[in-house]
């Protein structure tokens, strides 16, 4: 394949537009930057960038945003996005296996700084009023629904029984086709759905978003930006998280927190509620030999 099919086209339109704002340390690293491969860029920190261009990690930080993004984890998940769309998963496999080598020291040392960036530019991208806005309505909820489609299913587990932790009722599903048709025919005026789901517009996330508008369910999407954007008008609560491009640290790391803060949420606005269900939790678990 010919580099200039494996590096950005979008990212040389935002270096175009912004070439005349660039001071001549921000240019070399933006040059950098349009030259790389993007299955090469994906993996390359803000410190990696500097030592190649000879700048620091703040030019390259501060060119990120000259370009256009909110910072360089931006600026990947673009350029993630544009190989996602033009090289087969098989194939990104191999190219990841090729930039994180074999050395399980340096592969460990990298998923940890790779996950603290997906949840660092979750954080940033967290709104206390939308946080707010959704702990309200699960306040309020006779039944909580928690969906969560294909691994996501994991994530909706986990808040299901952080909500029933804290004295919320709870149903969960990671169900599709037939299966989740069926299931929600049980939805019913008081409920609130909770929806995981990063990346993929499909048929089963149209129906509950769809389903719960027509029966007045507030549904709160939890999903990555671009379905954030879609579905923004579509539902009462569209909470965002990322992950990152490398594929390193996984979506669902953020979607978890996200997951947590919820739960934590309602406990502090119900506490009465929260301690008493705390402690029928440790009586039953007495009564089945557990401490």
């Amino acid at each position: 394949m010919a580099l200039h099919e494996r590096t950005s086209s979008t990212l040389r339109e935002h270096f175009d537009r912004s070439r005349p704002n660039l001071s001549r340390s921000e240019f070399a690293v933006a040059e950098h930057l349009i030259s790389m491969p993007l299955d090469v860029l994906i993996f390359r920190s803000a410190e990696e960038i500097a030592r190649e261009t000879g700048t620091s990690d703040a030019t390259v930080v501060r060119t990120a945003k000259r370009l256009g993004f909110s910072g360089l984890p931006e600026l990947k998940r673009v350029c993630g996005r544009e190989l996602a769309s033009s090289t087969p998963a098989s194939k990104r496999l191999e190219q990841r296996f090729r930039a994180t080598g074999s050395d399980m020291t340096k592969i460990a040392r990298q998923m940890f700084a790779e996950a603290q960036e997906a949840l660092k530019s979750s954080q940033e991208l967290a709104e206390g009023m939308e946080l707010g806005r959704a702990i309200s309505l699960l306040e309020q909820a006779d039944t909580v629904w928690t969906m969560g489609f294909g691994t996501a299913e994991a994530i909706a587990k986990h808040c299901a029984v952080g909500l029933s932790r804290v004295g919320i009722r709870t149903r969960t599903t990671g169900s599709s086709g037939f299966t989740l048709a069926n299931e929600l025919i049980d939805l019913r005026s008081g409920d609130v759905i909770i929806l995981f789901h990063a990346l993929r517009d499909t048929p089963e996330l149209k129906l509950v978003v769809t389903q719960g508008e027509a029966a007045g369910i507030p549904v709160i999407l939890v999903s990555g930006v671009q379905l954030q954007t879609l579905y923004s008008d579509k539902v009462p609560v569209a909470l965002r998280c990322v992950g990152v491009p490398s594929k390193l640290a996984s979506w669902n790391l953020s979607a978890m927190v996200i997951a947590d803060i919820l739960c934590y949420g309602v406990a502090v606005q119900k506490p009465e509620t929260a301690v008493e269900t705390k402690d029928r939790l440790a009586s039953f678990r007495n009564r089945v030999g557990y401490r």
